[in-house]
C-alpha cells in the first residue's frame, strides 16, 4: 500500500510540474493587453545637407541698376524730431583796459543809427567812422581809464590799444562775442526805430537784421579802404600834416588882422596875407580830398577829410609804428565785414 500511495503522489507531482510549466511556455508567445515601461527617446536623425548641395543652387540674374538702394521688408524707423538749438554761448577773457562793455555799447551804436525805413523809404544806417569817433569821444564806454581828463584818458586808451598786436588780440578776444550779442540784441531787446515818418518801440525782424548787417558791412569796408590807403601812402599822412601847417598859418593871419583893426592901422597887407594862407589850406584840403577820391570813391568828402585829420594825430611821434597799425586795422575791419555778410546770408 505504501508503495502505492508512493507512486500516486509521485505522478500527481509529475502532473501539477506539466501544467506549470505548459501555462510558463504559453504566457512568453501571448501579447499583454496593457505594458507599462520606460520610453525612449527616438534617436537624433543625422543633419542632412541643403538639397541646393547636392542639385547646385539656381542662381537668377538681377538687373536692377548699380545705384538702386536696397529693398526693405520692414519700413525704416521714423525720425526722431530735431531738438531746437540751443543758444550758443562764448566765454570771453575780458581785457582789462577794453571791457566787455565795449561789446555792449558799439552794438548799442550800430542798432541806435539803423533805420528799418529811412526818410527816403529805404532800410538806412547812419554809422560812419567820423560818427564812431564822436560817439567815443564824448565819454569812453567800455574803457577802463580814471581820470577826468577826458583828453588824457583818451590818449592813453590808444597808447594801450592802438597798435598791431593789441588790435590783433583785442579783435580775437571779442569779435565772435560780439556778432553774437549784435544779432541777439537786435532780435530780442525793443528799442525805439525810426520807420518812414514816425518811430517804433519794438525789435528788429530777421529781414531788417539780414540788411542792417549788410548795410553795416559796407560801411566797415568804405572805412578799411582808407585806412588801407593810409598804410601804404605815408604822403597822405603828410598831406594832412601840411594842411595843419597852412591851418595854423591862417589862424596868425587873422590875428594880425585883427590887431592892425584895434590899432587903427592900415589893414591892406594884413588882409592880403589872410586871404593867401585861407586859399593855400583850402588848396591844400583839396589836395588831400583828391587823393583819398581815387580809393574809396562812394566815400564823401567831408568823411576822407575828417579821417586824414584824424590818422594824422595818431601817428604823432610814431609815424611808422602807427602806420603799420592801420594796416592792421584794416585787415581787422575787411574780417569784420565778411562776417557781418556770413551771418546775413546764415540767418533764416
Amino acid at each position: 500500500m505504501k508503495q502505492n500511495r508512493t507512486a500516486l503522489i509521485l505522478i500527481a507531482c509529475a502532473v501539477l510540474l506539466a501544467v506549470g510549466a505548459f501555462f510558463i511556455l504559453n504566457r512568453n508567445n501571448e501579447e499583454p493587453s496593457a505594458v507599462r515601461q520606460e520610453v525612449a527617446e527616438p534617436a537624433t536623425e543625422p543633419a542632412r545637407a541643403p538639397d541646393w548641395v547636392d542639385k547646385g543652387q539656381e542662381a537668377k540674374p538681377d538687373y536692377s541698376a548699380s545705384t538702386a538702394k536696397p529693398e526693405t521688408v520692414t519700413p525704416p524707423p521714423a525720425a526722431e524730431p530735431e531738438k531746437p538749438e540751443e543758444p550758443k554761448t562764448i566765454e570771453v577773457s575780458e581785457d582789462k583796459v577794453v571791457t566787455f562793455t565795449f561789446v555792449e555799447s558799439l552794438s548799442d551804436f550800430l542798432l541806435h543809427r539803423f533805420q528799418p525805413r529811412g526818410p527816403n523809404g529805404k532800410p538806412d544806417s547812419l554809422a560812419t567812422a567820423v560818427a564812431l569817433n564822436r560817439y567815443y569821444g564824448r565819454e569812453l564806454d567800455g574803457f577802463a581809464v580814471s581820470g577826468d581828463d577826458i583828453n588824457a584818458s583818451r590818449k592813453a586808451v590808444y597808447d594801450y590799444a592802438f597798435n598791431p598786436a593789441m588790435l590783433r588780440t583785442l579783435y580775437n578776444i571779442y569779435a565772435p562775442a560780439f556778432m553774437v550779442h549784435l544779432v541777439d540784441t537786435a532780435a530780442n531787446t525793443e528799442r525805439e526805430y525810426t520807420v518812414g515818418d514816425t518811430t517804433e518801440n519794438r525789435t528788429l525782424t530777421t529781414d531788417e537784421i539780414k540788411v542792417m548787417l549788410r548795410l553795416n558791412a559796407r560801411r566797415i569796408e568804405r572805412t578799411a579802404e582808407v585806412f588801407h590807403a593810409f598804410a601804404d601812402d605815408p604822403s597822405i599822412i603828410e598831406m594832412a600834416g601840411k594842411y595843419r601847417r597852412a591851418a595854423k598859418a591862417v589862424e596868425r593871419a587873422n590875428g594880425q588882422l585883427q590887431a592892425a583893426m584895434a590899432d587903427g592901422k592900415a589893414t591892406g597887407d594884413a588882409s592880403d596875407r589872410l586871404k593867401q594862407a585861407i586859399l593855400f589850406r583850402e588848396r591844400t584840403r583839396a589836395e588831400i580830398v583828391t587823393h583819398l577820391k581815387q580809393v574809396c570813391q562812394s566815400c564823401p568828402e567831408s568823411e576822407l577829410f575828417y579821417l586824414s585829420q584824424w590818422a594824422y594825430r595818431r601817428t604823432l611821434g610814431q609815424p611808422e609804428e602807427k602806420l603799420k597799425a592801420f594796416g592792421t586795422a584794416a585787415d581787422l575791419m575787411d574780417d569784420l565785414a565778411g562776417r557781418f555778410r556770413a551771418k546775413a546770408e546764415e540767418l533764416k
